[in-house]
This record gives C-alpha cells, sequence and structure tokens, in this order.
C-alpha cells in the first residue's frame, strides 16, 4: 500500500531542490526577502543542519549558510536565469546579456567611447528584445558575485577594457561570461524564497 499512496512521515525532510540543469536551484526556507548564493561547500552543511532540525520536529531553521545576498542589477539577472532554467542555451543568452550591460555602466575601455558603442546597444536591444530581459532602477552591476579564488572582481573589467575591436570586445566578454558561468555552475547554490516572481 505504501508503495501506491505517498504516506508523509513526520521525520521526513522536504525535498527543495527545484533544478540543476542550468545552475543550482533551491527552495529557502524563508518565504520573503532575496535569494542567496553559496558555495556548494556551504550549501551542504545548510542542508545536513535543515534535514536535522526538521527531523528532530522545529520548524525554524536557525543556520544560515555563508552567502552572497542577490541584490541590485543581480538580481533581475538570477530572476531572468531561473525563468530560463529548462534552456541552457537561452540561460547563458541571458548571462552575456547582463555582461553586456555591465560592460556599458562600468567599463572605460576606449572604443566603447567611439561610434561603435551603436553596436554594442543594438546587440543589448536585440537581446532585451528576445529574451523578453529588463532591469528596472538605478542599477550598478549585473553580473552575480564571485569568491576571488574562482574568479577575480577586476578580471571582467581588465580584459574588456583591453579590446581594441568591436569584435575582440564581443569575443572577450563571451569568453568571461563562459567563463563565470561555469563556475557559478559548479560551485554554487542559489536558495530561492517562496515569492511569486519566483513561483
Amino acid at each position: 500500500m505504501g508503495d501506491v499512496i505517498k504516506l508523509d512521515r513526520k521525520d521526513s525532510v522536504p525535498d527543495n531542490t527545484i533544478i540543476s540543469s542550468t545552475f543550482q536551484f533551491r527552495w529557502a526556507d524563508w518565504d520573503s526577502g532575496n535569494p542567496i548564493q553559496c558555495t556548494i561547500k556551504e550549501a551542504e552543511k545548510y542542508e545536513r543542519h535543515r534535514s536535522r532540525t526538521i527531523r528532530e520536529g522545529h520548524k525554524h531553521i536557525s543556520f544560515v549558510p555563508s552567502h552572497f545576498v542577490i541584490t541590485d542589477g543581480s538580481f533581475y539577472t538570477i530572476r531572468g536565469i531561473f525563468m530560463y532554467r529548462k534552456d541552457e542555451d537561452r540561460a547563458l543568452d541571458l548571462y552575456y546579456l547582463a555582461g553586456l550591460m555591465e560592460c556599458i555602466v562600468n567599463s572605460t575601455a576606449p572604443i566603447l567611447r567611439t561610434d561603435l558603442l551603436r553596436s554594442v546597444y543594438k546587440q543589448i536591444i536585440s537581446l532585451r528584445g528576445s529574451l523578453g530581459m529588463k532591469w528596472q532602477g538605478n542599477i550598478n552591476h549585473f553580473l552575480l558575485p564571485l569568491h576571488p579564488e574562482f574568479y577575480k572582481p577586476e578580471l571582467f573589467l581588465t580584459k574588456v577594457n583591453m579590446s581594441k575591436t568591436l569584435n575582440e570586445l564581443f569575443k572577450t566578454i563571451r569568453i568571461e561570461i563562459q567563463t563565470q558561468y561555469d563556475i557559478l555552475k559548479a560551485n554554487y547554490v542559489f536558495y530561492l524564497p517562496r515569492i511569486a516572481i519566483f513561483m
């Protein structure tokens, strides 16, 4: 009978995994606030604590893993990647778009001070339209945070700023975004609150 009807045991731990095919997304045990990003190692510690707490009958989980809080433009970026969580190509395109936005706002590349800037804007507008993606408000950063041992904070813009031609600029952004995306996929877990935009 137990094979036909799922019987909830008192000490059963609800699975919080959403998907792992693009980024590793899990439901948070809190219903409001911002998503958080933590390393897989930190997530494993949290999951052990979560399991123990739930099995002991407690409803409140006091431990939170060491993490980055996803705010500002990064919030819209992770929301967009979550939207395309079942389509790796589109998720990567969205992260590439975030890289283009990061360049427009924060890069000092000489090439972006020429009329070639129009070509970058055209690509941004095209990708925003095809992905149905936009960032709102006064935003300074678009890419997700990374620990320095995985990727140095200044590396992306340093490489972009060295680009001499438009093709080199686009190629550099593609390479660095792919590198960051692969690091995020291999090393991080994202905990999402159960709020309307993620449900």
